[in-house]
């Protein structure tokens, strides 16, 4: 593996900004439009107040790359969110609306070498939520059950950020660092009063290297926030958020095969009015997934698995998921490329000891064109 080569891998492990690793796919000059929907649906047994949460979504995004040295990229989505309760008697709550709309830049300081990155996340998603919809809301802001929306507003906020990547003893090395500050919204329409989120400073290292004809790569982040604020007085301190992950790809034939494990854990934050603190969490995921070449187009099935635990002293099950899916790659034309995929989950929530069962299901159409 060339000095640059792997530079470069790793620059893309410590950059602050995950487009920076797909605007490498798209050619100077070009942009690539990107676009589908995607549907999801869960149904959970009797006993957790919820029969049935479903979400639909549009997404709209963009990268361009305007040098070798700066790609630029955009996204949004339109997104529907249903929560319909145990009792039959009760209304089915929703909430419709856009997404923030997140605009970046990645800038190679100097190239392979020193990367720098400016996010700005700008106000367009529904905020000021209801009675009506804060469930539905909240329904779909899920750790364990992805989907594909969980927040439709955060207001406004800005994140720079900075990564470095150096050789080492055959190992691409990357250490990158960014600081997020946030705006106030408003997020009760009954309740006329902003709400704040705390800045984050992150912290990330990376490495990345060849293991016989496959890749290795191997990563750590660190996250720490200042308090959350309502009306302009300090209500949450946040917890330390730290991420490990690990991945390895290597080809069988025209096959590419790829596991991957990663841990999220977050420490006891403390609300401020009590001094009390919250809860601990922690997400595991352990999933392998394949890519197979069938002429232009590419087969990629996909077996995850996630285990949540959470506790104020030590950590206990809170619930479990398991996840089949496939997605299929087809090349239409030089230019025009959709995925359709499908996936089924089963898996349980934890509620005071009790697990609650439930199944899904996820349908997405990603269409990308490049110009």
């Amino acid at each position: 593996m060339s000095a640059r080569r792997g530079i470069a891998a790793a620059a893309l492990i410590a950059a602050v900004s995950v487009p920076a690793a797909v605007a490498q796919e798209v050619p100077v000059g070009r942009v690539r439009f990107l676009s589908g929907l995607e549907m999801r649906g869960v149904t959970f047994d009797a006993g957790l107040g919820v029969k049935r949460v479903s979400e639909m979504a549009v997404p709209l995004g963009a990268i361009w790359t305007p040098s070798q040295r700066l790609s630029l990229d955009f996204g949004v989505r339109y997104a529907t969110a249903t929560r319909a309760p145990e009792e039959d008697t009760l209304a089915t709550e929703s909430v419709a609306g856009l997404t923030d709309l997140q605009a970046r830049g990645v800038f190679q300081v100097i190239p392979d070498l020193v990367v720098l990155t400016v996010a700005a996340n700008l106000p367009t998603g529904k905020t000021a939520l209801t009675a009506e919809e804060l469930p539905a809301a909240g329904a779909v802001a899920s750790d364990l059950i992805p989907f594909p929306v969980t927040s439709f507003g955060s207001g406004a906020n800005v994140t720079t950020g900075l990564a470095v990547a150096v050789p080492f003893a055959g190992w691409a090395l990357g250490a990158g660092a960014s600081v997020r500050l946030s705006g106030e919204y408003t997020p009760l329409a009954e309740i006329d009063s902003t709400y704040r989120p705390g800045g984050e400073v992150r912290l990330r290292l990376g490495a990345d290297r060849l293991v016989g004809q496959g890749r290795l790569s191997l990563g750590f982040t660190y996250s720490t926030f200042s308090n959350d604020e309502f009306g302009g007085t300090a209500v949450f301190q946040p917890g330390g958020r730290y991420i490990t992950q690990a991945a390895w790809s290597f080809p069988i034939g025209n096959v590419g095969l790829g596991v991957y494990v990663w841990d999220l854990y977050r420490s006891a934050g403390t609300v401020a009015l009590s001094g009390s603190p919250t809860e601990k969490q922690n997400l595991i995921s352990v999933g392998a997934m394949a890519s197979i070449q069938l002429g232009r187009n590419q087969l990629r099935p996909q077996i995850e698995f996630r285990r949540q635990s959470a506790g104020a002293e030590t950590l206990t099950d809170a619930g479990k998921l398991f996840t089949l899916g496939v997605r299929y790659g087809l090349q239409l034309t030089d230019v025009l490329q959709v995925q359709p995929g499908l996936r089924f989950d089963v898996g349980n929530v934890v509620v005071d000891g009790v697990a609650v069962n439930f199944t899904g299901w996820g349908l997405s159409l990603g269409m990308r064109a490049s110009l």
